[in-house]
C-alpha cells in the first residue's frame, strides 16, 4: 500500500515538473535554431546543432542596450526602495508613524494598478523632462515599490526586542546609530528579501516602462515585445533575448538563497 502511495506521489511530481520545466525547455531549444527551422513538421525538440547566431545577434543590437538599462533602472529602484523603505519602516515600527491604519494604506496603494496613475504620471513627467530617462523609470518603479517594502520591513523590524536599542542608547548611542549599527545588521535576512523582490518587481515591470521609454531608455520589457512586427516575427532572437532576461534573476536568487529562505520567515508574517 505504501509503495503504490510512493509510486502515484512520484507520478504526480513527475507530471507536475514535466508540466513546469518545459515552457522554459522549450524557450532554450527555440533559441538555438534557426529562422527555417521553427516550423518542422515533426517538430524538432533536441537541437541538431548549437547555434549562437541568436544570441550573438540579440545582444548586438537591441537585447545588449536593453540589458543595461534594465540592470541600471533595476538596481537604482531597489537601492532607493530598500534605502527609504527602511526609514519609513524604522518609523512605523517604533514610533507608530501614520496612525493604526498606515500599513493598511500602504496596502492599498500597493495593489494600485500603475495604468491607472500612468496617464498623470506621462504629464508629470513630461513637464519635469523625465520621459524617456533613467530618472523617470527610477522614480515611477520606485514610487509602486516602497510602500511593499516599508510593510514588509516593519514586521523585521517588530521582531527586534526595544530593549536591546534602549540598552544600546542608555550607553551613549543615538538613535541614529542604533538604527545603522543594531536594527540593521539583525535585520539583515529582511533586507535581503525586500532588495531581491523590489529588484524583480522593476526587472519585470512593463507598463510604465512602455509608456515613459522612447529610443534612449528601452529596458528589456521593451525590447522583447518590440521583435514582433506586423509582417514578422523575430523567434530566434526573442528566445534568445528572454533568456538573456531570465539569466540575471536566476543568478541573484542562487547568491542571496539562504539569507531569502530566512528572511521569509522571520518576522515577514507580522503587520
Amino acid at each position: 500500500m505504501r509503495r503504490r502511495a510512493f509510486v502515484v506521489r512520484a507520478a504526480v511530481i513527475a507530471v507536475l515538473l514535466l508540466v513546469t520545466l518545459f515552457p522554459l525547455y522549450w524557450m532554450v531549444l527555440n533559441s538555438f535554431k534557426r529562422t527555417g527551422e521553427f516550423f518542422t513538421d515533426p517538430p524538432t525538440f533536441v537541437p541538431p546543432r548549437l547555434d549562437l547566431k541568436a544570441y550573438q545577434e540579440a545582444l548586438q543590437y537591441t537585447g545588449g542596450k536593453g540589458l543595461q538599462d534594465s540592470l541600471i533602472v533595476a538596481t537604482s529602484t531597489m537601492i532607493l526602495s530598500v534605502g527609504l523603505g527602511s526609514l519609513g519602516a524604522y518609523a512605523v515600527a517604533r514610533y507608530k508613524w501614520g496612525g493604526k491604519n498606515f500599513i493598511l494604506l500602504l496596502l492599498v496603494i500597493q495593489m494600485l494598478p500603475p495604468v491607472s496613475v500612468a496617464l498623470p504620471l506621462f504629464i508629470l513627467f513630461d513637464r519635469l523632462k523625465l520621459l524617456d530617462t533613467y530618472q523617470g523609470l527610477i522614480v515611477a518603479d520606485t514610487v509602486f515599490n516602497l510602500p511593499y517594502a516599508i510593510w514588509l520591513l516593519q514586521g523585521f523590524f517588530q521582531e527586534i526586542p526595544i530593549e536591546v536599542e534602549e540598552a544600546a542608547m542608555v550607553d551613549g548611542g543615538s538613535r541614529w546609530q542604533v538604527f545603522t549599527r543594531i536594527v540593521l545588521p539583525l535585520s539583515k535576512p529582511g533586507l535581503v528579501a525586500v532588495s531581491f523582490f523590489t529588484f524583480i518587481f522593476a526587472w519585470n515591470e512593463f507598463i510604465l516602462a512602455f509608456i515613459f521609454s522612447r529610443s534612449r531608455v528601452t529596458p528589456l520589457t521593451v525590447v522583447i515585445p518590440a521583435m514582433v512586427g506586423s509582417d514578422t516575427i523575430l523567434w530566434e532572437r526573442v528566445y534568445a533575448t528572454s533568456l538573456v532576461a531570465i539569466v540575471p534573476v536566476i543568478i541573484l536568487s542562487l547568491v542571496l538563497q539562504r539569507y531569502l529562505v530566512r528572511g521569509l520567515t522571520f518576522g515577514a508574517v507580522k503587520g
